[in-house]
């Protein structure tokens, strides 16, 4: 039976350029095909030729026989057009597109690349690409990269860079068990794009885990949506490239795409269940891991070594990322006792290098006492350990290779992780080898081992699950006055709502917002309410031409009394005359001076991949300098907005510092709920910024307003 995208293990393959010349993609294609022992059937399709290294060559694809599943094409980026046309008369299912010089290259290149998929769409072809480093899968042996060394193994790689690639399949090699099952290479997404090739590997039964390397999606929130249900299934260990404005600079010249902001995607895509790792290093060793550890939990980490620097580094390690370090119980620290008298440390780290000779027969006999204990989730050896016939010679080798099979037993009894940081395992050293073979994973670097544990338990808890629903009641119905309002602000020719406007809109919805009052003239004072008239009150310039009102000076703070408000009201106007002579001036707003407090910022933007985001953090006049902040997708839950109010750096003002009492966290999490509701309710409105937010035992007050229109 035939899935959407079966031709990703074609069964027989069309080589469109074949070529005799060993130089040319045509013919390497085809040669790496036969060396990968590819059990399908080739079809070699050149006019000039015959037959190309024993395969009958045809002159077009009308020539070929049977079905075919997939054309690599091989010809340049200005005959793609007619080629897929005519893979599209000949009912071909897909085409693999190599050329370059598409929609990266500009807009020459974009024109030629809508003509493709305009062709494609026609014919009913979908393509692979453009722009692509090709495709292999390890199981058939189907192999339209051309690199050697691939075999099998549980890790799926989609990839937006065939020299990113090259990385982890150079790690897969040296490593020597962890192979791949298949490996895609994205390009520009001309047609078919991220989530669509998400799927395939979540339905694959051979991918344990998928890296994703990604340098802007063409369609992000379908991504979203197809990570969520991969998510919960197989760990998704992402890189996201673009996290610098060079960075997103350089993802658009390469292939095409929209970076956007680096960190409303790492926050997306954490949301949705992805593992996201942010050194390139990391990357293959978390996804290895994480596709042996079969969701156990790696939260509670026991350390195990034979020296106190490489614990010192692994403790710190382990709480950089969250991880614990659960001090072991009487009985287990008796047990070590017993193997290591003299040891300097046995509560968790486990030091035994001072109570022991150098020796690997103490690792297993110490980790079969750490393993039964019911507070540890995992096992971090760090040290020698895998290296021992390497650091002291041949004569060590049998021990320490009958070590490390106790170990591998050992692991597969308990049921939980072990993992092994070892100074040598760069090094072919029996020991390693054997633990490799058997589902325990060894590396160089002890942070890399961290970030093995904590993406390990990342994906333990995605698949405990559920995730946070994304879904939020929705507003009962528009209301009146809003519509009036964006209605009003367009009739006039104006981009955003003014300060007074935006506050009667978010009062209109249900949400609380202080008294008050605009003045159209200085005299207008004689007539406040008694509430702002007694004061303090705060005097803020009301323009369409002044967003940020501060800066051009345009705000006065604790006025009390008529006759000083409006007198500061006019000196107020004067002074923004001057400053800003051609600003459109519509009055002066009144508002109670709130109570110092805990200041932060609740907005909501358009991201161009990613759609409605929700921002909360510390706010204020420094809220670009500080950049406390973070990111949600919306629609969001109640669930998800504690969530965020947790993550920010400086969450301890939120709970009370220098004799204040805490914040009352649960208006603040409704506060965010109503402020997502109203912007998925007014996608007209493009973006929404309330700062400052003054936060207290009491409540919110939204002290500050603005709001953008589409």
């Amino acid at each position: 039976m035939k899935t959407a995208l079966d031709f990703l293990k074609p069964r027989t393959v069309a080589v469109i350029g074949a070529s005799r010349d060993p130089m040319k993609r045509g013919y390497r294609a085809i040669k790496t095909l036969i060396d990968g022992g590819y059990a399908g059937h080739v079809l070699p399709i050149n006019p000039k030729e015959r037959e190309i290294l024993g395969f009958a060559c045809y002159p077009d694809l009308a020539s070929a026989p049977g079905e075919i599943d997939l054309a690599l094409v091989c010809t340049p980026a200005r005959s793609v057009p007619d080629v897929i046309g005519s893979c599209g008369a000949r009912g071909v299912r897909a085409a693999l597109v190599l050329a370059g010089g598409f929609s990266e290259a500009g807009s020459e290149g974009a024109d030629l690349e809508a003509r493709s998929m305009a062709a494609a769409e026609k014919g009913g072809v979908r393509v692979i690409g453009p722009n692509t480093a090709g495709l292999f899968d390890a199981y058939t042996g189907c192999n339209l990269v051309g690199w050697p060394g691939v075999y099998p193994g549980k890790i799926g790689v989609l990839c937006q860079s065939g020299n990113v690639a090259i990385g982890f399949l150079a790690q897969s090699q040296k490593n020597g068990h962890a192979g791949f099952t298949t490996f895609v290479g994205v390009g520009n997404e001309g047609d078919i794009r991220f989530h669509e090739y998400l799927r395939f590997y979540g339905e694959d039964p051979n991918t344990g885990a998928v890296i994703v390397y990604v340098e802007g999606f063409k369609d992000g929130l379908a991504f979203l949506a197809a990570l969520r249900e991969v998510a919960v299934r197989k760990p998704v260990v992402v890189y996201k490239a673009g996290r610098t404005g060079k960075g997103e600079g350089a993802a658009r010249s390469h292939s095409g795409s929209l970076a956007g902001n680096y960190a409303v995607a790492q926050a997306a895509l954490r949301q949705a269940g992805a593992i996201v790792v942010e050194r390139s290093d990391e990357v293959f060793a978390v996804a290895d891991m994480a596709s042996r550890t079969a969701g156990r939990p790696t939260r509670r980490v026991a350390i195990l070594s034979e020296g106190g620097g490489p614990i010192s580094q692994a403790v710190d390690a382990l709480a950089e990322r969250d991880l614990e370090l659960p001090r072991l119980s009487a009985d287990t620290e008796a047990r070590l006792k017993k193997i290591t008298p003299n040891a300097t440390q046995l509560d968790n780290p486990v030091d035994a290098g001072g109570g022991t000779d150098p020796h690997p027969r103490y690792f297993p006999l110490c980790a079969e006492a750490i393993l039964a204990d019911p507070s540890v989730d995992a096992l971090l050896i760090v040290g020698y350990f895998g290296g021992y016939q390497v650091r002291y010679g041949s004569a060590l080798a049998e021990a320490e290779n009958t070590a490390a099979r106790e170990l591998v037993d050992l692991a597969r009894q308990s049921g939980k992780p072990v993992i092994v940081q070892c100074h040598y395992a760069e090094f072919a050293t029996g020991a390693i080898d054997i633990l490799r073979a058997a589902d325990i994973v060894v590396v160089r670097s002890i942070e890399i081992a961290a970030a093995c544990l904590a993406g390990a338990n990342r994906f333990h808890r995605v698949a405990s699950g559920p995730l946070p629903a994304a879904s939020l009641p929705p507003l009962s119905r528009r209301r009146e006055t809003a519509a009036k309002l964006i209605a009003g602000a367009r009739a006039s020719g104006r981009r955003s709502l003014l300060e007074p406007e935006a506050l009667e809109l978010l009062a209109s919805e249900g949400v609380a917002v202080p008294p008050f009052a605009v003045l159209h003239a200085p005299s207008d004072a004689r007539s406040l309410a008694p509430m702002l008239e007694q004061g303090p009150v705060a005097l803020k310039i009301v323009s369409k031409d002044i967003l940020h009102k501060s800066d051009v000076g345009g705000v006065r703070l604790s006025v009390r009394g008529a006759p000083s408000i409006e007198a500061q009201s006019e000196a107020l106007l004067q002074h923004i005359r001057m400053t800003c002579p051609d600003a459109d001036i519509v009055g002066v707003l009144v508002a109670p001076m709130a109570k110092a407090a805990v200041e932060v910022i609740i907005g909501v933007t358009n991201d161009p991949q990613f759609g409605r985001v929700l921002m909360f953090g510390l706010g204020g006049i420094f809220v670009e300098v500080m950049k406390d902040v973070v990111f949600r997708t919306l629609p969001i839950d109640r669930q998800e907005a504690a969530t965020m109010v947790d993550e920010i750096h400086g969450r301890a003002l939120l709970d009370g510092t220098r004799g204040r009492p805490p914040v009352d966290r649960e208006k603040l999490v409704s506060l965010l709920l109503d402020v997502s509701r109203l912007a998925l309710a007014y996608p007209e409105i493009s973006e929404i910024d309330l700062n400052p937010v003054i936060l207290n035992a009491d409540g919110c007050t939204i002290v500050d307003a603005r709001m953008l229109l589409d």
